[in-house]
């Protein structure tokens, strides 16, 4: 569910050349892990996007991938032998994918939780090309060499985090920064002053045991079901206006900034307010991550929540527009609806070249059981249950165009990835259905569906679209529980 700009919009610059008539071919494949069967693809969670950069500075994006996280009694192999947990860095040579490098974890396979989201790639040593950024559920943040996989530095943040690391230039220094959300040490609830859940801001330029963050929040609860995004609010007391915005599960949006006395500030908007009457025994909670419109003056950040987290069929979407007053940030909002079951599948923005107006879409619908229920296992599929679609909403919160996949597909948890894929000007919308593994492309603005593709027996994975293979058009990268990911071009 990650989308690699600090907005989270989900669109790759530059077009492809993908026929919309025949759909794309499998142009080069790689085996993570050994096909499973049936019974065990409810055990298994491959939810991660992979990184796309150039980190060997060849000129094509290379492909960072991480492992699955299983649970017991499953246990992932991989030519025959135990998974081990770990990262590894993809290129494409002479029509195939090869491995760069690997960096495996020293913990006993199945322990160090990698299925994080997705790495982000940022010059991590100067030395002028990308390197891999990315969080575990061991408590450590590493910074990977992209040319060999030695880690550059890392960070021990005393708590697990399931989100993966955002980057933005917070301080105005033209260098990124590293901006990780983490859960309470004993759960979505925190207990006592050293049991925080932590905003983490890192330097991404270091070496060896970083000692310190330059600086961080806390809160009482659950912050890392999702990355946070960034907006630029007008009027901010923050080097170039720019704001941290954070979902939890404290019934709160929160939005962060540093100001220019080093003061750490934020505002939160209760999402309370939005519910017509009260009564559920925990907050809402926020579990995917907020998009960012910034195309005015008073930006708005669009997002998904549950108005408890003991009911996972009960969403909100809802709209609020950003402003500030005297140096912090105000929200108003512009709208919230509960037609649509949209809170794991992160939003994406449409956008249009010939003023046919912006549009956000996202997937819905988990499928996954009767109520009272969270998540559920990630590759169970219940045909009973099995629910969801995709839908694109107007700025106003009007429906655009909706395809709903009328129980035969489902249980989307996926973010869409949003580029020109064809050549035609216009963007498409790539997002996998979830059970049934197929991969759809949709016309942006219309909702008509361009192809699918059959891939394994369920996909989870965010499409990540760059060009891979050198030729200057796009291809998606997408991982399926087959344990394939797999490259599709023209």
């Amino acid at each position: 569910m990650f989308h690699g700009d600090e907005s989270h919009t989900g669109i790759a610059v530059g077009t492809g050349k993908i026929d919309p008539a025949s759909g794309p071919k499998v142009i080069a494949e790689f085996r993570i892990f050994d096909s499973l069967g049936a019974a065990d693809l409810g055990l298994l969670r491959w939810t991660s996007t992979f990184a796309l950069g150039d980190v060997n500075g060849d000129g094509a994006d290379d492909i960072i991938a991480t492992t699955p996280d299983w649970a017991e009694p499953l246990v992932p192999r991989a030519d025959g032998a135990p998974l081990t947990d770990g990262v590894v860095a993809l290129t494409y040579v002479d029509g195939r994918l090869q491995p760069m490098w690997r960096w495996v974890s020293d913990l006993p396979p199945g322990e160090a939780g990698l299925d994080t989201y997705s790495p982000a790639l940022v010059d991590a040593d100067g030395d002028g090309l990308l390197d891999v950024v990315f969080t575990a559920r061991d408590g450590f943040v590493r910074a990977l060499s992209g040319l060999t996989g030695e880690v550059i530095w890392d960070f021990d943040m005393g708590r697990i985090t399931e989100a993966g690391p955002m980057l933005s230039d917070l301080d105005g220094d033209g260098v990124p920064e590293v901006i990780v959300v983490t859960d309470c040490p004993q759960g979505p609830i925190c207990e006592g002053p050293d049991g925080q859940a932590l905003l983490i801001v890192l330097a991404s330029q270091a070496v060896g045991r970083v000692s310190a963050p330059l600086w961080e929040m806390d809160y009482g609860y659950k912050m890392d079901s999702a990355e946070p995004a960034i907006a630029v609010v007008p009027g901010v007391d923050s080097p170039g206006n720019k704001v941290v915005l954070v979902g939890t599960w404290g019934g709160e949006l929160l939005a962060v900034w540093r100001d220019a006395s080093g003061e750490v500030r934020n505002t939160p908007f209760s999402l309370v307010s939005l519910l017509p009457e009260t009564g559920h025994g925990n907050p809402p909670v926020i579990r995917s991550s907020p998009v960012v419109v910034a195309d005015t003056a008073r930006p708005e950040v669009f997002f998904g929540w549950l108005p408890s987290d003991e009911d996972a069929a009960d969403a909100r979407f809802t709209a609020l527009r950003l402003s500030s007053a005297n140096g912090a940030v105000q929200f108003d909002p512009v709208f919230s609806i509960d037609r649509y079951d949209i809170w794991k599948s992160s939003p994406a923005l449409v956008t249009s070249a010939h003023d046919e107006g912006s549009l956000i879409v996202a997937g819905y619908g988990l499928g996954i059981g009767p109520n009272p229920t969270q998540s559920g296992p990630v590759g169970l599929c219940i045909d009973e249950f099995l629910s969801g679609g995709v839908v694109a909403v107007a700025p106003d919160g009007s429906e655009a165009w909706s395809r709903d996949y009328e129980g035969t597909e489902g249980n989307i948890r996926a973010s869409a990835a949003v580029a020109d894929i064809d050549g035609d000007g216009r963007l498409e919308v790539v997002l996998p259905s979830g059970c049934s593994g197929r991969l759809h492309a949709f016309d942006g603005l219309t909702g008509d569906e361009e192809w699918s593709l059959d891939l394994g027996p369920v996909t989870q994975t965010s499409p990540s679209i760059g060009d891979i293979d050198g030729d200057g058009h796009l291809e998606i990268v997408i991982g399926s529980y087959d344990g394939l990911i797999r490259v599709l071009g023209a």
